[in-house]
């Protein structure tokens, strides 16, 4: 085993608090009793495309969809499940940093112990090149104790992931084989799941006793994949006194089409919707106290709890920067600026000189005129 990865570490107290939540499951996966019925077969969200899906997932497209009923559910035809035979797991991060990627370790592990104690989850350490590798981890209660409801990929470890060439893909193959695993849990983004998919397909061609399963981190209530989540408190207020945690600023614009061309119809602009932000809480009180610290150490920070030690503990994922906050010393230097022109600009300067002085201010008033103008004015294009 690698000595950076799946090692004990030392919880910050807020950590510790993090660490105590316990995520609840929904009725139809608790217990050991599992009682499914399949449905209709999978389609293609546009009806155009299932043609070209069935033909390049001939094995796996079209598969019945499976529904999964808590124990007291009266369906006649669903199939109930009783006996677990011992089974063995491979998971692997895959992808960017997302949040929740150890929580879904964390309720795999418990699954497969809770279903049969005999069990087995093995990590791949250091992502896809662990998978290809064969370097693996036994994942047990201990060894996951520090990481629960923690950011990041740190557990395992990821690399810059791909499974897609045929080398990889009989790499993969072939550890899944070797390891005698029964299913195979991908954890990453759309890219990711779009290669689980394809491994998936060629595992079932091959006939690969493997099950592949893609898996977004978190992806229920991430937005997108930027990284952000926002956080709303005490949902029970009434709506205009939410307050916004932490949101992209892409989150909160909406973009419409432009019509284009001479008289054409403004169809919309970029909105900016503000959320109230509370000058004197304890948010804003931190950051300006810590905002000379940022300054002088590294113009860029990271803010979040994203990833604190581990693989890629040193890179700055989110970036904040913050600016000399001097107002009033950069007009006067700004008015500087200006007087140095007019000293150089005046009669008997060169055409040179006088036409990219010229250029540059003209380029530099176009610049400001959009800028700070309402946002009910027309499009520059």
């Amino acid at each position: 085993m690698d000595s950076d990865y799946g090692i004990p570490r030392e919880l910050s107290d807020l950590q510790k608090l993090r660490s105590q939540y316990q995520p609840q499951l929904p009725p139809c996966l608790q217990g050991t009793t599992v009682r499914v019925e399949f449905g209709d077969a999978t389609t293609a969200a546009d009806p155009s495309g299932a043609h070209t899906i069935s033909r390049s997932f001939p094995h796996t497209y079209g598969q019945p969809l499976a529904h999964f009923m808590r124990e007291t559910a009266k369906v006649p035809d669903a199939r109930i499940i009783t006996e677990h035979p011992a089974i063995r797991v491979g998971v692997v991060f895959c992808g960017r940093q997302s949040p929740g990627g150890h929580n879904v370790i964390w309720g795999l592990l418990d699954a497969l112990k809770v279903h049969n104690p005999n069990s087995t989850l093995l990590g791949f350490l250091g992502g896809s090149d662990g998978l290809f590798a064969q370097k693996t981890l036994e994942v047990t209660d201990d060894i996951l104790a520090t990481y629960k409801n923690q950011g990041g990929y740190d557990l395992l470890g990821r690399t810059k992931d791909q499974i897609r060439t045929t080398e990889q893909v009989n790499a993969a193959l072939n550890a899944c084989t070797s390891l005698k695993l029964d299913g195979l849990v991908i954890i990453g983004g759309v890219t990711s799941n779009t290669d689980a998919a394809q491994l998936a397909e060629t595992f079932a061609e091959r006939k690969c006793p493997t099950k592949v399963l893609g898996h977004i981190g978190y992806h229920i209530l991430a937005a997108g994949l930027n990284g952000y989540m926002a956080t709303v408190t005490n949902l029970k207020n009434p709506l205009n006194k939410w307050r916004c945690g932490a949101a992209p600023i892409t989150s909160m614009m909406t973009v419409k089409r432009y019509g284009r061309g001479h008289g054409a119809v403004t169809l919309g602009k970029p909105a900016l919707h503000p959320a109230a932000v509370d000058l004197k809480g304890k948010s804003y009180e931190l950051l300006r106290q810590n905002g000379t610290k940022f300054l002088m150490d590294d113009v860029y920070r990271n803010p979040g709890p994203l990833q604190f030690e581990g693989p890629g503990a040193d890179a700055k994922a989110v970036t904040l920067c913050v600016e000399d906050q001097d107002y009033m010393g950069r007009i006067k230097k700004l008015q500087g600026h200006l007087d140095k022109v007019r000293s150089i600009v005046k009669p008997g300067c060169s055409q040179d000189v006088l036409k990219a002085a010229l250029s540059a201010m003209a380029s530099v008033t176009d610049i400001l005129s959009v800028m700070s103008s309402p946002t009910s004015g027309s499009t520059p294009y």
